[in-house]
């Protein structure tokens, strides 16, 4: 199929039905997440850091094993079970637990949450019923960016009204939601995607592309470590605008990411490795420019780039991954990239977290740098695999 398609033509009932049910769940999460970080923030930064490693390990020590585990299983009802079951965590979480405990917690709720995350990333070609993988993974962007943008002006408000407790308790509602849904699905694989045996050719990855790969996914981590010092380098450089930047900031990376995510399937007739290799140089030079520039107007103008070169690099590494092993194995493949991408960022904010404050410019330069370095040194590499694989072979 041509890869003119953009993600909106792929809207159809189905579709307009998984985006819905993706944005309240994204959007409990970020409300949860603000509540919880407001929380703990008064117990001290150790917390509030252990916060987010309870959020990331469990995938990483378990990513791989789940994705054997789901090979064959109904997408439906895994999503369904393990957003139950995320619901009861968010309930028992809503109560006055100890900082320990909270952490605790959320990393039992990390632990659910790698089931159905491998899950989704696996079956959201099918669940969207669309024959265009870049447009489903471009519809599960679209959510996340926007949840980015409200979620955490609901969890502000909902923090100041209701508490921690019914932050999270509305966080259990939108669980159940998503369960809801699972138990209603049904996932009707499309005759193109249906075969085991899918091809590289088709838009996977295979060869030296590889390399590509590796090299690229440096970007992850690398801009994971440097957005720990994103607050810090906005209030060191714009203390009289810091929060008004900080929220404008993010929304400009959330509209970027829904302006790539629309533009996704349009450019899925290029090679995946130049796509990948071409945005993951611009996100790396958005990086690099706001810790040359540190000022308002970098910062919003260039994040609209970034963020639109970050839909595109991450629906295009997604979608190559769906086509390199096909439907049968992709539960199997999410889950060691799952394992692989929280590692990344594990990494990233245990290099940067000690110079993030003081020297946020720096980090951004240097991780900045780093991620547009890996990125410059694949593009020929992607080069030359593209050379080797006629253009119509590349996305149907």
């Amino acid at each position: 199929m041509s890869g003119t398609r953009t993600v909106f033509r792929a809207f159809g009932l189905r579709a307009v039905l998984l985006f819905t049910v993706l944005l309240i769940s994204y959007g409990g999460d970020e409300v949860a997440v603000f509540a919880l970080t407001f929380h703990l923030s008064s117990s001290g930064a150790l917390f509030v850091a252990g916060l987010q490693v309870a959020a990331l390990l469990p995938g990483v020590l378990l990513g791989r094993y789940v994705g054997k585990l789901l090979i064959g299983r109904k997408p439906g009802a895994v999503v369904a079970a393990a957003s139950a079951a995320q619901a009861a965590v968010a309930v028992v979480l809503s109560f006055d637990l100890p900082a320990a405990g909270t952490v605790g917690f959320v990393a039992l709720l990390a632990v659910v949450n790698t089931f159905s995350v491998t899950m989704l990333n696996a079956a959201l070609p099918m669940l969207a019923a669309t024959e265009v993988a870049e447009s489903a993974y471009g519809l599960g962007q679209s959510a996340s960016s926007l949840a980015m943008v409200l979620g955490p002006l609901a969890g502000a408000g909902l923090f100041a009204v209701m508490g921690v407790r019914g932050a999270l308790l509305i966080d259990a509602a939108t669980f159940l939601t998503v369960a809801a849904y699972g138990v209603a699905v049904r996932a009707v694989p499309l005759a193109e995607d249906a075969e085991p045996d899918a091809k590289p050719e088709r838009g996977g990855l295979t060869g030296t592309a590889i390399l590509t790969v590796g090299l690229v996914f440096v970007v992850i981590g690398t801009t994971a470590g440097t957005d720990v010092a994103f607050v810090f380098l906005v209030r060191e450089h714009m203390p009289d605008s810091a929060v008004a930047v900080l929220g404008f900031a993010t929304a400009a990376w959330a509209i970027g990411i829904m302006l790539g995510s629309s533009l996704v399937s349009r450019v899925s007739s290029v090679s995946p490795v130049v796509r990948l290799a071409l945005s993951g140089s611009l996100i790396g030079a958005v990086y690099l420019a706001c810790g040359l520039a540190p000022t308002a107007a970098v910062l919003l103008t260039t994040f609209v780039l970034g963020g639109l070169a970050n839909a595109i690099f991450n629906a295009t590494l997604r979608a190559a991954i769906y086509r390199m092993v096909g439907p049968s194995e992709a539960t199997r493949a999410f889950g060691t990239f799952l394992a692989g991408v929280n590692a990344a960022i594990l990494c990233g904010i245990a290099i940067a977290t000690p110079f993030a404050e003081g020297a946020s410019a720096t980090a951004y330069t240097v991780g900045g740098g780093a991620a547009l370095l890996a990125a410059l040194v694949a593009i020929p590499v992607a080069l030359r695999t593209s050379a080797e694989v006629p253009a119509e072979d590349v996305a149907t």
